[in-house]
């Protein structure tokens, strides 16, 4: 059986680090992202996992149901794309670059307006745009 988000996004995970690893690996190899293996380092709200492709440092973070962060070393579209599928269509709010330099996509289930606020008037935070829907 293939593991999908509804087991670890769209409804909390058993907070146990070996099964949230196994849950996310399999979806990212599942949806043709392979040579990634993520380790979860905090497995409650928000979880928080680690780990590298293609000589990428990759970091996820997320709250069950509401938020997920990808922050990457370097700007890939196409592990964007790969978490928009394996979010089941969800799309993407906004882009930035984090003060470690990091490159971050944010994507949230109710539209992510207040943390659209509290990032627009943070300097640390560059090149913040929003991802405008298609209707």
């Amino acid at each position: 059986m293939a593991t999908t988000s509804r087991t670890w996004f769209y409804s909390t995970p058993e907070p146990r680090p070996y099964y949230i690893e196994e849950r996310i690996n399999h979806s990212l190899w599942n949806n043709r992202l392979q040579g990634i293996y993520m380790s979860c380092t905090q497995a409650t709200p928000p979880i928080q996992m680690v780990g590298e492709w293609d000589g990428i440092e990759v970091q996820f973070e997320w709250v069950p149901g509401k938020s997920f962060i990808l922050r990457m070393s370097e700007d890939r579209k196409e592990m964007i794309g790969v978490l928009r599928q394996i979010l089941l269509g969800l799309r993407p709010v906004f882009t930035y670059q984090d003060p470690d330099g990091f490159y971050v996509t944010e994507w949230h289930t109710d539209g992510g307006e207040e943390r659209w606020k509290a990032l627009q008037g943070d300097p640390r935070y560059q090149n913040l745009r929003r991802i405008k829907s298609k209707k």
